[in-house]
Order: structure tokens, then C-alpha cells, then sequence
């Protein structure tokens, strides 16, 4: 394996890890010496600091990580700041959610039916954050529309469907593991 090729690896495998990078592992993995992992590593991180990436390489106790760019965190901090605040839901939003979730597609009178109150504004913060789309219309007078949930929706969850939230649920109810 060449060089560049062998540093796009250990880039990528530091990108995706969840733990630190352990030299020996990668040596194996790449079937070189752990000291030319160690060298093609020094590289990066110096391509990192020259280059002024926004990610850094850092040698922990156990290998290396991949680390954003602290002259970064004032900037990473104020977004997700922001983004957290976007993506805030009021009880009301919950209760809707789960409604559209498990009944949907669903009109926001049948919403109301189940909650007991109106909706009409809870409907419209889930849009405007897109948790929620609209899924059609329904044949009747006044063809009001249908509410379904999207994949924004499952991805905040940290699941590919209804079908896993409906597992999970079952799990949880069972005491196995949370939603």
C-alpha cells in the first residue's frame, strides 16, 4: 500500500472511530509496522496544523483521536447552541409527535380529537423544524391534509423507522432498554 494510500485509511478509520485509533490494531489491519502507522500519523497531523484544518490529531494514553480545532469551539459551541434551541419542544410538540408517529398519516383534526385541544400552531413549529411533513390530502370536504413524520424525525431518534420506534417501545415496556 502506498503512502497517501495508506494515510487516506487511517484518516478515514479516525473519522469514523468512536474509540481512540490503537497503533498495533492498524498495523495489523494495513500490514505494515506499527512505526510506519506512527510516522503516516505525525504526518497527518502536521498536513492538519499547517493546512489549519478544523480537526486535529491527538495521542491520548490508549491512541489517537481525531479532535476538532480548539481555536474552533467558540464557533462549534454558538451553532449547536443554536441549533439546540431550534430543535426545543414544548410538551404540546410531544404529544403531537407522537400522535402523527403512531397514527400517521393523520389530519390535525383527528390530532385535536386525540388531544383535546388545538393544534393548529403545534403543527406548524413541527413543520417549520421538519419533523413532520405533509403526506397528501385526505378525499373529503375540504380535503384537509395528512400529517406524517419524516426522517429527520427518525434520525433524531437514532432509528431507521416506525417499525424499530414500535420495537424499541415494546423493549422499553418490558424494561429491556429506553426509548
Amino acid at each position: 500500500m502506498d503512502r497517501a494510500a495508506a494515510k487516506s485509511v487511517i484518516e478515514s478509520i479516525l473519522l469514523m472511530s468512536t474509540s481512540p485509533l490503537e497503533i498495533n490494531r492498524l498495523a495489523k489491519i494495513l500490514n505494515i509496522s506499527e512505526e510506519e502507522v506512527e510516522n503516516f500519523i505525525e504526518e497527518l497531523k502536521q498536513e492538519y496544523i499547517e493546512a489549519k484544518k478544523g480537526f486535529l490529531i491527538v495521542k491520548e494514553e490508549k491512541g489517537y483521536v481525531l479532535v476538532t480545532n480548539p481555536e474552533n469551539s467558540k464557533y462549534i459551541k454558538e451553532y449547536f447552541e443554536f441549533e439546540q434551541k431550534q430543535m426545543a419542544l414544548s410538551q404540546a410538540a410531544y404529544e403531537v409527535l407522537s400522535i402523527v408517529a403512531l397514527n400517521g398519516p393523520v389530519t390535525r383534526q383527528e390530532i385535536e380529537k386525540i388531544r383535546g385541544v388545538g393544534s393548529e400552531n403545534v403543527i406548524k413549529n413541527l413543520l417549520e423544524k421538519g419533523l413532520i411533513k405533509e403526506a397528501g390530502r385526505l378525499e373529503t370536504v375540504g380535503r384537509p391534509a395528512l400529517y406524517e413524520v419524516t426522517e429527520l424525525f427518525y434520525h433524531c431518534l437514532g432509528i431507521k423507522d416506525l417499525e424499530e420506534l414500535k420495537q424499541k417501545f415494546i423493549e422499553a415496556q418490558k424494561g429491556d432498554t429506553t426509548i
